[in-house]
């Protein structure tokens, strides 16, 4: 098969590609710049561009059998400090890519939304897919458009599609520098000697999933015989910023300093995903626990002082 990735040279979409890559398939990658943190592949196909270039997405569209979309240009903070920029830059864009994906006759999208964002607050945990969507920013207002226009597009050109809403995703090559991620971040912070900022009493508790399983979830929606279907995918269970904390130390060995600051509005606070139609569907399950997640993820990270 022939695949396209928007955003493949991203945390994510690296994972993607190396699924691809080893399954035998033809990889495009469509990207602003190339990967952080390695070369490229030599058996991959780089575009180098924005996805407000309409004119080299449609010509890199042609022939190609799956798009694979994980391009956001916000997070749920930056989305609520300019929403006409997250409006025009992810949900008109997106609008914008399904169009072409149909006129080059794609076959099937995967679209990559968010497995918190979406819901926003919600009381019955653990949530599934069928759960109240009240999203809580911006970004989770975006995404929620973006699914439904793939939504129109399927019922109105009959192309195929499925939806991943990921928890939050951590692993090597996460950038431990950057603002996102909470746990690379932190093991950026270590590696710097660095104090821990948390908003809140570390009490907020989240849904993390190693970036190894939630690629190997995307691929198989790829290729499932189901479609226009939305998966949840994540750990299934609920960690706190404190359990966070307990289990880098355990990994890491060492004396951090955590500074706890008054908590922030834009996020969600409590979340956790129900994945057993996941499980169900793409025979999708969990395999790297929290400690070992951080280990590897620690060992990546401390390469980075080496170079």
């Amino acid at each position: 098969m022939k695949y396209i990735i928007l955003g493949g040279n991203g945390f994510i979409g690296s994972y993607i590609v190396d699924i691809l890559v080893e399954k035998g398939h033809e990889v495009t990658i469509f990207d602003r710049g190339s990967e952080k943190f390695r070369n490229s592949l030599s058996n991959v196909n780089y575009v180098y561009g924005n996805i407000d270039d309409h004119d080299l997405i449609k010509e890199n569209f042609r022939e190609k059998d799956i798009l694979i979309h994980c391009v956001s240009t916000t997070v749920p903070f930056t989305s609520n400090n300019n929403m006409e920029f997250d409006i025009k830059s992810n949900l008109i864009n997106s609008v914008k890519i399904f169009r072409i994906a149909c006129e080059q006759n794609i076959k099937r999208i995967i679209y990559l939304s968010s497995g918190g964002a979406i819901y926003g607050e919600t009381e019955i945990m653990p949530i599934t897919e069928d759960s109240q969507t009240n999203p809580i920013s911006s970004y989770g207002i975006t995404k929620l458009a973006i699914e439904k226009y793939l939504a129109y597009f399927s019922s109105n050109y009959g192309i195929e599609y499925n939806i991943i809403r990921p928890s939050n995703p951590y692993g090597p090559r996460q950038n431990p520098f950057g603002n996102q991620g909470v746990i690379s971040v932190f093991l950026g912070k270590v590696l710097r000697n660095e104090s821990i900022e948390v908003w809140g009493d570390g009490e907020i508790a989240k849904d993390y999933v190693f970036i190894e399983d939630l690629a190997e979830s995307i691929y198989e929606a790829s290729v499932s015989q189901k479609t226009s279907q939305i998966f949840n995918i994540g750990s299934g269970t609920i960690i706190s910023i404190n359990e966070i904390i307990n289990t880098i130390k355990e990994v890491t060995k060492e004396d951090l300093i955590v500074n706890y600051y008054p908590t922030n509005k834009f996020d969600v606070q409590h979340f956790c995903l129900d994945i057993e139609k996941a499980k169900n569907i793409l025979n999708f399950k969990p395999k790297v626990n929290l400690k070992e997640g951080i280990s590897l993820t620690w060992e990546f990270v401390k390469s980075l002082k080496e170079k």
